[in-house]
């Protein structure tokens, strides 16, 4: 079973990204500082004790376990001892062997590395923060138009990002850009159907707050619909 956790910040974000890629259950410790790792009663303990042999934990970043190098190398001894699996959504796939070699080269150099940006068995070939549909290079627009289409089709956010081969983190940016997008244009067309449809109701009636009354739930009806939709991206 894969076990997804969050905690302190940017919890809507891990949230949506532990959704994406589908996790069983999601334990979450909200707002509380590193300490709460090693309590006994926390929500992380308790996914420690529900696990099984063979299970996985999902987060969102290395930060949401620790910023302590030596902290997250005694994280990846209890996950082994465990047998548990580790993923990190927006970093590059990983076992914790691997996760061990970065950490301990990060400890031994004594460098301010932070271990997400130590990219192992991946050469980048561009800048994946530069995909926009106002991008110079053509490659990245073309990239930046399918990426959108395949939110559309409301395919998972880790399943773009595998099938186009850029970080999980860039798609979820993407998905954000274009459901503000998306929102901006159905206010702009709630505008004009607000206009067309007290125009409408001049014809059958002359009552101001009958006017007022449809164009205000004919907008709520649009607004709800159009909301509930971009959730489920």
């Amino acid at each position: 079973m894969k076990f997804g956790y969050t905690r302190e910040y940017k919890l809507n974000q891990q949230f949506d990204l532990l959704e994406g890629y589908e996790v069983d259950e999601i334990f979450s410790d909200g707002k509380q500082g590193n300490e709460v790792i090693k309590d006994p009663d926390s929500d992380f303990q308790r996914l420690l004790d529900y696990t099984e042999p063979g299970d996985c934990l999902v987060i969102a970043f290395l930060e949401v376990i620790s910023r302590d190098y030596h902290m997250l190398l005694e994280l990846f001894d209890e996950l082994e001892d465990l047998e548990l699996d580790l993923v990190v959504l927006t970093s590059p796939a990983l076992t914790l062997a691997e996760w061990r070699e970065v950490l301990l080269w990060v400890c031994k150099n004594d460098k301010l590395v932070h271990p997400r940006l130590v990219k192992l068995k991946i050469n980048k070939k561009s800048d994946n923060n530069n995909f926009s549909v106002f991008s110079r290079e053509p490659e990245a627009k073309q990239l930046y138009r399918e990426i959108i289409w395949q939110l559309i089709g409301k395919r998972k956010l880790r399943k773009i990002a595998k099938d186009k081969g850029v970080p999980v983190e860039t798609v979820y940016r993407i998905q954000q850009e274009f459901k503000r997008i998306k929102l901006a244009v159905v206010l702009a067309i709630c505008f004009f159907l607000a206009i067309a449809t007290i125009k409408l109701s001049e014809n059958f009636s002359d009552n101001l707050l009958i006017q007022i009354g449809v164009c205000i739930v004919t907008t709520l009806v649009i607004l709800y619909n159009t909301l509930a939709d971009s959730e489920q991206l």
